[in-house]
């Protein structure tokens, strides 16, 4: 079984452990043990940076951007592949640890449940099938051209899952607003979701909501009211923030 050590413990990095645990060996690296404590109660093996060598190891590099520079300090060794799911670092930041193989990511925390969209860029052409092995496990992978096109690919895969959320959380309080009992309102938003992945699959956007709304139509109204508030502008102006 292959050994694969994730540098970092916060949401992205358990959701990544979590969605690889059982097909490879996943070692969880962080600077406090405190912190590491649940993930090892998880079954996860642990280990501080201070104990650990990259040497010929394959790395998931999932702290913060800004501590990539002090992380460098501390991988001296030369890794095997160096995987980064860090926002706006870019192949010639990561040059700073030293690798055979570099690879970008931007998975969302749904990797947790193998059901992550994320785009990836491999820099070279070792280990390639072993890598698009290690990315599938998270779920469906896409390859972009170059490296212009992360910052927009992450806002979606990465980002625009929280907004998502906000759209559910708003539908749902919407339900309950009009009388629904939270339980039933959530259930049924939970649902949509659902089923509106299968839509999305098969139909494009624009048919889907003229098929849906018929003339004069109660549907028609609510969209009405959306482009009121310009639901269009807001999204493609969060992705844009995002992506900046």
């Amino acid at each position: 079984m292959l050994d694969i050590y994730i540098l970092g413990n916060g949401a992205m990095a358990s959701a990544l452990a979590q969605g690889l645990y059982g097909k490879y060996q996943v070692n969880i690296v962080g600077r406090s043990k405190e912190k590491l404590i649940n993930l090892e109660k998880q079954g996860f093996k642990t280990l501080l940076y201070k104990d650990f060598n990259p040497e010929n190891k394959n790395i998931i590099l999932a702290f913060k951007p800004h501590a990539l520079k002090d992380m460098a300090n501390i991988l001296k060794y030369k890794a095997r592949i160096v995987i980064s799911v860090l926002a706006n670092i870019s192949f010639d930041d990561l040059k700073c640890i030293k690798a055979q193989n570099y690879v970008r990511i931007m998975p969302n925390i749904a990797a947790k449940y193998k059901a992550s969209a994320t785009p990836y860029l491999i820099k070279n052409s070792h280990f390639k099938d072993e890598i698009l092995q290690i990315l599938q496990t998270f779920g469906n992978i896409y390859e972009l051209n170059d490296e212009k096109q992360m910052n927009a690919a992450m806002a979606i895969s990465g980002c625009a899952p929280a907004f998502l959320a906000l759209v559910a959380e708003s539908i749902a309080d919407g339900g309950v607003c009009e009388g629904l009992s939270r339980d039933l309102s959530i259930k049924l938003t939970q649902g949509l979701f659902e089923s509106f992945t299968q839509l999305l699959l098969h139909k494009h956007t624009a048919l889907i909501k003229e098929k849906i709304c018929s003339p004069a139509g109660v549907t028609i109204k609510g969209i009405k009211t959306l482009e009121k508030y310009a639901i269009r502008s807001a999204f493609m102006e969060a992705l844009n923030s995002s992506s900046s």
